[in-house]
């Protein structure tokens, strides 16, 4: 067999050796969290800081975990709309707002702060107590207190706000309103 057999029987041990300790730690993983208490569907999702404060404090499956502390922090993140998410419509949030994705409609949380991340894009509508921009808006932007466009934001339409900050590089084409 020639060198180049040789490196090729190598690389193969050398890839199946690599998915087999990845398999192997998966299962180890698993194992280790069905053994943890509260590590249902419900203990998931409060660690995810999908569920409210007061439900994260419920014991799970009727049993108490003593010294269990609640891993969300109520309110602080919000909501987030992923990088691969495509919203069509109108999205109303009693929180604060991340997009990472595309939303083509209307996005309103009045009195909290609404990101546009730099792979986020809005079309139509964006309202917010505070409101920042890196990526891509299209449309009218309201804010009942300041405006942040950062160096990457690419805005076009209106912006009605009683502060506007434009960071170097940012772009705006369209009219200011106070």
């Amino acid at each position: 067999m020639g060198i180049q057999t040789w490196l090729i029987f190598l690389g193969v041990v050398a890839m199946t050796l690599i998915i087999w300790d990845g398999g192997r730690r998966k299962r180890k993983s698993r194992a280790a969290g069905s053994a943890t208490p509260g590590s249902g569907a419900s203990a998931c999702i409060a660690r995810q800081g999908l569920l409210p404060v007061a439900a994260m404090n419920e014991p799970v499956n009727g049993t108490e975990s003593a010294g269990a502390k609640s891993v969300a922090r109520s309110g602080a993140e919000g909501s987030r709309i992923g990088v691969a998410t495509r919203v069509s419509g109108k999205l109303i949030a009693d929180e604060p707002v991340m997009i990472k994705g595309v939303i083509e409609g209307s996005v309103v949380a009045k009195d909290h702060h609404v990101r546009v991340t730099m792979s986020g894009r809005v079309a139509s509508y964006l309202e917010g107590r505070e409101i920042s921009v890196d990526g891509q808006v299209a449309g009218r932007l309201k804010a009942g207190d300041k405006v942040t466009l950062r160096s990457r934001a690419r805005v076009r339409g209106v912006i009605e706000a009683k502060r506007l900050e434009c960071l170097a590089g940012a772009s705006l084409q369209g009219e200011v309103a106070g």
